[in-house]
């Protein structure tokens, strides 16, 4: 790993020419980004046995709520608790994801001393599984998130409580940060800044990016040189995706603090070194991408996390596996994904940030917290994950080049007890050859199906509309050697 730096300069528009075959680990993030508003809350606590108590308390189903709601699937658990309850209103005069990140680890270690954190338009005591608006989706003696949706203005309650009997569970300690954000969207290249993706293209030969931006109008920015690999991002956390590529030559990301002369406003990072794949995120919630690469060699995560400028180092995966960000449990963080081929089947492997208690799609009723792999997709198949049902949390999901159908696994829809994807839902909207370019064009917040076809340079993508998918567009926008990128990367053959 190289010593990382900032540095800004002009960007040289000559062109250097050298070979970089582009892998097929770039591939499209599907994380639903929310900007960070005002100032955080902190709040800290303890209970004990001679706290108000309450009438029930919320069924555990191993999925925390996201930015768009959660509401218990289950009947209550009987029984009395303690808890602590605080009242807050939305501050920011527009509609807020607001995010909890809880940390219970002062609770002690046993079941009797776990705690719950909910979130509640109006808290009844006496009946708990009304109005509520956020949950954690497990009692926890540590640490974690829980994400739900308020309106400007709108009042709500936060409620830590015990899961043991009163006289029973205590907590010495606990503590949560309580934070607004606004501004959410659908990860995918937005220059304007109004919620819809915008078809745009990078031409390796002359540098330049093509913008047809969805709010009218078209952009081409200098920016580039021929084999870089395209890295889009808001690393500025100003809402709109900068252009940014990463060099592998010398093992550097470039991205642009300009919107308008990106050539003339770069800021350049080194960081990795020969071979790693560029995976940048939003790994530590503050509203921006964070520089970041996966090193097959060793399989590990190396990232740059803009919030504190420190690296955070992760092994996940192993030389061959093909890297796949994403926030698969909606806590607005980055999570570290990888597919393996296996077979004849795709094999994926999920480490959430939430819980860290890794992968839980596939698992048992009786250990959600599992880590299993779940097989799902064809070796052939395109990996191109996103959040096509709406839920702010990333479907796993494939492109089959055979018959042009994307297939995904619904992270919104839960068999039984068991939390996760089970439902497979399909959708037929491409042909061999096309380059899925997956994003939200629309603006509904779910990531649309859309292709680039480079024989003829046209932009097929149909509009969810909140799932019904009722409209579509065509745009003629590029040529057979330029690369999409609305979808911060190529996604190319595995």
């Amino acid at each position: 790993m190289k010593i990382f730096r900032f540095g800004t300069k002009s960007f040289v528009s000559a062109i250097l020419f050298y070979a970089v075959t582009l892998m097929a680990s770039q591939i499209a993030l599907g994380q639903y980004v929310c900007l960070p508003n005002g100032t955080p809350i902190v709040q800290t606590g303890s209970i004990t046995a001679g706290d108000t108590s309450q009438t029930g308390r919320i069924n555990r189903d191993g999925v925390p709520s996201s930015c768009t709601g959660g509401a218990p699937t289950a009947a209550p658990v009987a029984g009395t608790f303690s808890y602590d309850s605080y009242n807050y209103t939305n501050p920011t005069g527009a509609e807020a994801c607001v995010t909890v990140e809880y940390d219970m680890t002062g609770c002690g270690g046993t079941a009797n001393n776990s705690t719950q954190v909910n979130a509640y338009s109006t808290f009844d005591p006496a009946n708990t599984n009304t109005n509520v608006i956020g949950k954690p989706g497990f009692s926890t003696v540590g640490t974690g998130t829980l994400s739900f949706r308020v309106a400007a203005g709108a009042s709500f309650t936060i409620v830590v409580h015990g899961v043991a009997a009163v006289g029973t569970g205590v907590c010495t300690s606990y503590s949560y940060k309580l934070t607004y954000r606004t501004g959410c969207r659908q990860a995918g290249y937005d220059r304007s800044n109004d919620g819809k993706a915008d078809p745009t293209y990078f031409r390796p030969s002359t540098g330049t990016w093509s913008v047809l931006n969805s709010a009218g109008g078209t952009n081409n920015l200098l920016f580039g040189l021929n084999g870089d690999i395209i890295t889009a991002g808001d690393y500025t956390g100003d809402g709109q995706t900068d252009v940014s590529t990463y060099r592998p030559s010398t093992s550097t990301l470039y991205y642009s603090t300009s919107q308008t002369a990106p050539q003339s406003n770069v800021t350049y990072v080194p960081f990795g070194a020969s071979g790693d794949v560029p995976v940048p995120n939003d790994y530590d919630k503050d509203g921006k991408t964070d520089v970041a690469v996966w090193r097959p060699s060793n399989g590990t995560w190396y990232i740059l996390r803009s919030a504190t400028s420190t690296v955070q180092y992760q092994t996940w995966g192993q030389n061959g596996d093909q890297p796949i960000t994403g926030d698969y449990d909606g806590d607005l963080s980055g999570d570290f994904g990888i597919v393996r081929n296996s077979g004849a089947n795709k094999q994926w492997y999920i480490l959430n940030s939430n819980f860290n208690y890794g992968f839980f799609y596939g698992c048992g009723t009786a250990t959600p917290q599992c880590g299993n792999s779940v097989t799902f997709g064809a070796t052939a198949d395109r990996a191109v994950s996103g959040d096509f049902d709406g839920d702010a949390r990333t479907d796993i999901a494939v492109f089959r080049p055979s018959d042009g159908t994307w297939q995904y696994l619904r992270s919104s829809l839960t068999a039984g007890n068991l939390p996760g994807a089970t439902a497979l839902a399909g959708f037929n909207w491409g042909l061999s050859g096309d380059i899925p370019q997956p994003a939200d064009y629309d603006g509904d917040k779910r990531t649309d199906f859309a292709v680039f076809r480079p024989s003829n340079g046209t932009w097929y993508y149909t509009n969810s509309t909140n799932g019904t998918y009722a409209t579509f567009g065509i745009q003629n926008w590029g040529t057979s050697t330029d690369q999409p990128a609305t979808s911060p990367y190529l996604i190319t053959n595995p």
